[in-house]
């Protein structure tokens, strides 16, 4: 196992995970992956000082469940749960039809249940760098450019890379303190394409992708975290966007979009000759499919925004502000109303639109004037 594997473990169990003395750890992967598995389950044990199982999956069930790295039979259930995907490549779609729920998965465009529950665990998906992956980002790509992107976004070739995940600090303090303004509506304005108006939905908060559980502990599902995000009131967007980056959409690269919206739906939209037909078959699988449904603050300036694509839609809108169409990500959902009136859709599209030349303007019930996103950054008000 080479060293970017070793240090991709590290920011596993201590990063995101953030093992504790004590944690029994529960891998789910498949055959591909069993070697890392196992180099996870050593490295836990060095901090929790137990053994991990690691449970085998073939088309989504569990056909094996090995105790690893114990020399003893392990009593304890598990306390934090990591599964480790293998990276399918796609196939092409069947057009003029409606895809199952399974289907919309399998390209990654399938919505959370707006009614999901917190977690009681601490957990982690951790994509795993394969040949496959690395055609998806290139046709001429294989293993070596998907553990490229992999160490460029975490940091693995550096001598530090453990320190990564003292940026969640900042990151949550952003978060807190866009919530004490007590923001309602706002503004996106960029001589990029971009100029959106919409309310927040009622009853959402802004959150990030970092979870924090009952007893306090956190930790970061998506191994990454770059964003804050919240919900936006389903037919308050009015105006016009455009893409900044490219983005996935059925396995395919969309090098270029602009859309029109009115009440929170997209009216018309523009893009390439090879793009249109997968745009029309996405906005044909949901009603609600093309409604703006959810903003994400991203800085221009770190580690993903650094990054073109990474074919993995948890990383690639984190690599700038984005706005969601089809659900939201129901974790800034606070109560039961805002599940009620959050866009309900099968359907999940995150589309970057911030550049370092966007404007993000916001007001509170007041009336009064933030600007809260200025020259690629996050502002923080005097």
């Amino acid at each position: 196992m080479n060293m970017l594997m070793e240090r991709y473990a590290d920011i596993i169990i201590r990063n995101a995970l953030r093992l504790q003395k004590g944690d029994v750890l529960s891998i789910n992967t498949e055959e591909e992956n069993n070697e890392f598995a196992h180099l996870i389950a050593e490295k836990a044990r060095e901090i929790t000082g137990n053994g991990s199982y690691i449970q085998n999956i073939e088309n989504g069930k569990v056909t094996e469940t090995e105790e690893a790295a114990s020399d003893y039979a392990i009593e304890k259930k598990p306390t934090a749960l990591l599964y480790l995907p293998v990276y399918r490549g796609y196939e092409e779609i069947e057009r003029g039809k409606l895809l199952s729920a399974p289907e919309i998965q399998r390209y990654r465009h399938l919505a959370d249940p707006l009614d999901i529950t917190a977690p009681l665990l601490p957990f982690a998906s951790a994509p795993v760098p394969s040949a496959e992956w690395g055609k998806v980002l290139d046709e001429e790509g294989g293993l070596s450019l998907a553990s490229s992107i992999l160490s460029d976004l975490l940091s693995l070739g550096e001598d530090d890379y453990l320190t990564s995940g003292e940026d969640t600090d900042l990151l949550l303090y952003e978060r807190d303190k866009l919530n004490e303004m007590n923001l309602i509506k706002g503004r996106i304005a960029d001589e990029e394409g971009t100029d959106l108006e919409f309310s927040f939905l009622k009853g959402s908060e802004f959150v990030t992708t970092i979870t924090t559980l009952k007893n306090g502990r956190k930790f970061i599902p998506t191994i990454y975290a770059s964003d804050i995000f919240r919900a936006l009131d389903k037919t308050s967007a009015n105006g016009y966007f455009t893409a900044t980056r490219p983005f996935m959409l059925f396995g395919h690269i969309i090098p270029s979009f602009s859309a029109r919206v009115e009440n929170g739906r997209i009216t018309d939209y523009s893009t390439d000759e090879h793009s249109q037909p997968l745009v029309e078959f996405y906005l044909e699988q949901d009603a609600n499919g093309g409604v703006v449904s959810e903003l994400s603050l991203a800085e221009e300036s770190t580690h993903a925004s650094l990054i073109e694509y990474f074919a993995l839609p948890e990383w690639d809108r984190m690599r700038s502000t984005a706005l969601t169409i089809g659900g939201p990500r129901p974790e800034s959902l606070k109560d039961e109303e805002a599940r009620k009136e959050a866009n309900d859709s099968l359907m999940t599209l995150s589309i970057p639109i911030g550049s370092d030349t966007a404007e993000i303007t916001a007001y509170d019930e007041s009336g009064n004037e933030y600007i809260i996103m200025e020259d690629g950054f996050i502002k923080e008000e005097d």
